[in-house]
């Protein structure tokens, strides 16, 4: 009796360990589109969560093949918190994420590949991107007249334009990665004030460009942009010169000289 209680035993928890480990999978979702504040519901991936600050809408470890698709996410005109959280989105036609007039949500380890754009904000305002991959889009990050969001940690990679800012001033960009892309950073129509520190730029054709004055340094660290040395004089990890992003003075005065996100480079060897 006790070797058949412990032989179900054991059975059952391998069952149970084989759920935890499937688990954690992604489930394919449809397209979801929410227009207002009553939308955030089961049938629209909505896993859980109230909506308030300390208990935002949770929407969740969905696979969205959006290929039929403008968005994958389209969220509109809301005024509760909300988070997208692990999430794999590819093939949509105009955004993966497209987060139009709202406030408060935040948007996590996500994966966004093949789409026309990653993530759009349109005036939004006290937003976050953390911690996501983009990879192989027209744009990784477009933003339209949004100010106050937070675009951090991120991996760009093969994207047409990693991040780009029309009319969108007083944004955070801050330790994301950001590589072999026709342009890393771009800020456009009056876009400023926009906070960019501690960011690696690695192996893109134009790593920046901006029409108007941006700030790209915190007064004693900027960013690593890969390419570019200097000497230091100080061995401080800060390079002596700065890293002019245009003619007109917008630069970066404490250019890092390396990056924790760039690997080191091999040592110096006399072997053929």
């Amino acid at each position: 009796m006790k070797r058949g209680a412990a032989l179900c035993s054991a059975v059952l928890l391998f069952v149970f360990i084989g759920f935890l480990a499937s688990a954690g999978d992604l489930v394919d979702h449809r397209a979801i589109i929410i227009s207002n504040d009553y939308e955030f519901t089961v049938e629209n991936g909505v896993c859980s969560g109230s909506g308030d600050l300390n208990d935002p809408y949770v929407i969740e470890n969905w696979q969205i093949d959006a290929g039929y698709d403008e968005y994958g996410i389209r969220i509109h005109g809301t005024t509760r918190a909300f988070v997208i959280r692990n999430v794999e989105i590819s093939g949509a036609a105009k955004s993966a994420v497209y987060l139009s007039y709202v406030r408060n949500g935040r948007v996590e380890g996500c994966t966004f590949d093949g789409n026309w754009a990653g993530v759009t904000l349109n005036f939004a305002e006290l937003n976050r991107v953390s911690n996501c991959t983009f990879s192989s889009n027209t744009d990784g990050i477009h933003c339209y007249f949004s100010s106050a969001n937070q675009i951090l940690g991120n991996t760009f990679d093969r994207n047409d334009t990693a991040v780009w800012f029309d009319a969108s001033d007083d944004n955070e960009l801050i330790g994301n990665y950001i590589s072999e892309s026709h342009m890393g950073i771009y800020f456009n129509l009056g876009s400023e004030l926009n906070y960019v520190v501690d960011n690696a730029f690695v192996e893109n054709i134009h790593h920046a460009h901006t029409d108007d004055p941006n700030l790209w340094d915190n007064g004693a660290m900027g960013n690593y942009w890969g390419g570019f040395k200097a000497i230091d004089s100080e061995e401080d990890g800060i390079w002596d010169s700065p890293y002019r992003i245009t003619s007109d003075g917008d630069q970066d005065d404490y250019p890092l000289v390396t990056h924790p996100l760039v690997p080191a480079p091999p040592p110096a060897s006399c072997d053929i």
